[in-house]
């Protein structure tokens, strides 16, 4: 088992990383849901396109 994390590390910890990265935007997408941030990044309620935005449709 030694042996495989030596010869392998590398590709661990870039997965690892990729799996954070990962983690976080999912996360912050369903914050962003959860708060009524729409895909254009602004409040649904202030936008100005609101009556025409895709969520809406």
């Amino acid at each position: 088992m030694l042996h495989f994390l030596q010869a392998n590390w590398v590709t661990i910890v870039t997965l690892l990383v990729l799996a954070l990265i990962v983690f976080l935007a999912i996360r912050k997408v369903v914050k962003d849901k959860k708060e009524g941030i729409g895909a254009c990044g602004r409040k649904c309620s202030s936008c100005p396109h609101a009556c025409s935005c895709a969520k809406n449709k």
